[in-house]
């Protein structure tokens, strides 16, 4: 029952900001783009395809590109300023614990991500109806649940490290600027680790946002277009890419959300509205 209002609650929270339908708009529009572009593509060339369940590396890959940015931000927008509008503290003055306002940012977080995702499948997968491609049978592979579940790990990551951003720093503009802060910084640290080598380059490849890389690559989630791509690398005298095991990459997207969400708690138990 509780759920159910703070879920109603979110719900009417979110669909009164102008800045979730800016961001709905433009994830859909940015989806739309490149499926739209291979509909034309296989029109003025047969040999092309675009239907499933085939297709379903390039309607995830897509989604995977910026989605996770799309949560983080949108986690940011609507979740930093219930703190300086003071709005944070009134829903607590009204009766709502500091532990049911966090459960209701959590499935805050929850609802952004599944209705991202079906945002993505909708248009991908209403794209293949226009085109004249035939598929092969069935609709989802193995591989193509793994990439889709992958998919849902990269929106939680950046999203649950937007929610504590939110919580510790509790202003929009500074935690989007930590936030893109965090990305500079971490891309030179992690350049100068991996020029290191041995072990300290290995340890690199743990570092969130290449964590966060790996699991949007669809070549680490179908082993048989990973294979004929380090073919052809090989020919030319490259060497070959390397991935973490799906695994492995989910483990450590798993980890790092549930630290990024447990630190949000801690702070907002622990400080005051």
């Amino acid at each position: 029952m509780m759920l159910g209002v703070l879920l109603r609650i979110e719900w009417l929270k979110a669909v009164k900001r102008r800045s979730f339908w800016v961001a709905v708009g433009a994830f859909a529009v940015f989806i739309a783009i490149p499926a739209v572009e291979r509909i034309r593509n296989v029109h003025k060339n047969p040999n092309l395809s675009y239907a499933l369940p085939e297709s379903w590396p390039d309607i995830l890959g897509a989604a995977a590109g910026l989605g996770p940015f799309f949560v983080g931000v949108l986690m940011i927008l609507l979740v930093a300023p219930e703190f300086t509008w003071r709005t944070a503290r009134q829903n607590v003055i009204d009766g709502l614990s500091k532990e049911r306002f966090y459960v209701g940012k959590v499935m805050l977080l929850a609802g952004l991500i599944s209705f991202f995702i079906a945002i993505a499948m909708l248009v991908g997968v209403g794209g293949t109806l226009f085109s004249p491609s035939e598929g092969g049978p069935g609709i989802l592979r193995p591989t193509d649940l793994s990439y889709l579940g992958s998919l849902a790990l990269s929106l939680l990551l950046v999203g649950s490290a937007g929610l504590m951003l939110s919580v510790l720093i509790r202003s929009s503009g500074l935690a989007l600027g930590a936030l893109f802060l965090y990305l500079i910084v971490e891309e030179a640290v992690g350049r100068l680790i991996s020029q290191a080598g041995g072990g300290l380059r290995r340890s690199a490849e743990y570092l969130p946002s290449n964590i966060l890389d790996q699991l949007g690559n669809d070549l680490a989630h179908y082993p048989e277009v990973l294979a004929d791509v380090n073919s052809r690398r090989m020919e030319r005298g490259l060497e070959p890419r390397e991935f973490l095991d799906v695994e492995v990459l989910a483990i450590a997207a798993l980890v790092y959300s549930a630290l990024f969400l447990g630190l949000a708690f801690l702070s907002m138990c622990k400080r005051d509205l």
